[in-house]
């Protein structure tokens, strides 16, 4: 019993220390646009962060989560304490509802096999209906409370085309950057886990019927680098 809450204590602690580091540094290289004359995210990262962090942890990451972006969230904006626990609540609401659902319907085993089975349920509920959830909070707590000007633009109505680029930003984060982090996160936390994905990512690479197409592969990635950054 004793054992079992320690590794309990440990796996919590673990995740808090990812959040630490990783929720800053998510929010750091989102990327980031002018319009209307309001800056948006093109991008919110540390939707993705989260993400990756309940698929590792689970439920020990729960409350890591609320207390780093709380502590990040007080560290980057001036809030008061009723600002502080609403923007909190839009922040995380979302993702533990549809995480919650995704448990429900899939079981114990919600979280494996991300890439391989169950992909409907979690692109819906996770990349589709969080984000729109985590709108619809924001756009209501707008309406009955105020907000700093610095962030005042994400709880308020505002162009059409900046609250489309506005949920594109939530729906590409939840979709397309999730395993961004995923992956890395979690052969830095597993090594033993690590050493099996690169020696079956290299053995694929290296069997006869798949060299020509790695070949071409990285040739068209490095076409596509060269005409995406040349000036």
């Amino acid at each position: 019993m004793i054992d079992h809450f320690n590794i309990k204590i440990k796996k919590t602690l673990l995740a808090l220390l990812v959040c630490f580091i990783a929720i800053p540094l998510s929010r750091f290289i989102s990327p980031q646009t002018i319009i209307d004359g309001n800056q948006i995210y093109l991008a919110w990262l540390p939707l993705s962060l989260m993400y990756s962090v309940l698929f590792i942890f689970g439920r020990y990451a729960v409350a890591p989560l609320i207390i780093a972006f709380a502590i990040t969230n007080a560290w980057i904006i001036d809030l008061t304490l009723t600002q502080a626990l609403i923007l909190l609540f839009c922040q995380l609401f979302s993702v533990f509802v549809s995480c919650a659902i995704v448990r429900f319907q899939l079981g114990r085993r919600w979280r494996a096999g991300l890439t391989a089975k169950h992909m409907g349920a979690r692109i819906f509920w996770g990349g589709f209906f969080a984000p729109l959830l985590l709108k619809v909070t924001m756009y209501l707590a707008g309406r009955f409370f105020a907000f700093p000007l610095a962030i005042s633009s994400y709880f308020g109505s505002m162009s059409v085309i900046y609250t489309i680029i506005d949920i594109q930003s939530l729906i590409s984060a939840a979709l397309i950057f999730t395993t961004f982090f995923y992956y890395p996160l979690r052969m830095i936390i597993s090594p033993r886990y690590a050493r099996a994905f690169w020696r079956n990512l290299c053995h694929s690479w290296r069997a006869r019927e798949q060299r020509v197409f790695t070949l071409y592969w990285f040739v068209a990635l490095a076409a596509i680098l060269l005409v995406l950054c040349t000036p």
